[in-house]
């Protein structure tokens, strides 16, 4: 396939050499941590900044992998590198309006029978994950509920598009916090995010996986976020899913015990 390279940096990796999948395949294999290793195939992702004066400087997490691969009904034999389906998720999320990681490069090659792939994303320096975020005191209610709100139209707009993210938390919300109550939210970790044909299962799952893994999240702060993800709904339909959201908490906390967070919309 065609490599992928984002307009907004294409001039940048090129006066650095980086504008190739040789390139960015060549340079140094500076691990963040060890790659994964698996059959015949492996993974593994470093980071590199690039300074410019033109353009401006800027970090990104490049991502390599050979031969670790899945497959399809459409690529049966030979598989695709697991970084096309990250990809085309980063890029399903552009589509719809849901901010994640920007990537910066795509690309596939054959090496002999090796299938090699690179996807370079903008790192997202400044951003913390949710559940720290949320643990801090200081951080006032008015902006508090605000980044709730966000992650709540962020969450029902890949819904109404039919996607599932399947692992929504606290550690998959990445916060930026500016000045004057300024923020940027983004969404991460889309690896087993899925299409899904049941709107009301896509909701269950993923409201309940948030509240379940977002520890410092007050109960009135995670009624806060279901109600307004579910404010356009009838009150006979909200009641329907906060329903279905509890029995799920319930269940799955028997199996791992503790407090059973329950859902209490008030209308």
């Amino acid at each position: 396939m065609k490599s992928f390279i984002s307009p907004h940096y294409c001039e940048l990796l090129k006066r650095h050499g980086l504008n190739t999948f040789a390139g960015l395949w060549d340079l140094p294999s500076d691990w963040v941590e060890d790659p994964n290793v698996r059959h015949n195939g492996w993974s593994g992702t470093s980071r590199h900044t690039l300074f410019d004066g033109q353009a401006g400087s800027f970090s990104m997490f490049v991502k390599r992998q050979e031969n670790h691969n899945y497959r399809s009904l459409r690529h049966m034999l030979q598989g695709r590198p697991t970084f096309f389906r990250e990809f085309s998720k980063i890029r399903r999320m552009e589509q719809i309006g849901v901010a994640t990681v920007e990537p910066v490069f795509y690309g596939e090659r054959r090496d002999g029978d090796k299938l090699q792939a690179v996807l370079a994303t903008v790192t997202l320096d400044g951003y913390r994950e949710l559940n720290p975020v949320f643990k801090d005191s200081s951080l006032g209610a008015p902006v508090r509920r605000a980044i709730l709100h966000r992650i709540a139209d962020a969450v029902r707009l890949m819904h109404y598009h039919g996607l599932q993210h399947n692992r929504l938390s606290g550690k998959h919300v990445m916060v930026k916090l500016g000045e004057d109550d300024a923020f940027d939210i983004r969404i991460l970790d889309l690896e087993q995010m899925r299409r899904s044909w049941s709107r009301v299962r896509t909701t269950v799952c993923d409201l309940e996986k948030f509240v379940r893994y977002t520890p410092t999240l007050t109960p009135a702060e995670h009624a806060e976020l279901v109600r307004h993800y579910m404010r356009y709904l009838s009150p006979a339909n909200r009641r329907k899913l906060v329903t279905l959201i509890n029995q799920r908490i319930a269940r799955e906390w028997r199996v791992k015990g503790g407090a059973v967070p329950i859902i209490h919309l008030n209308d």
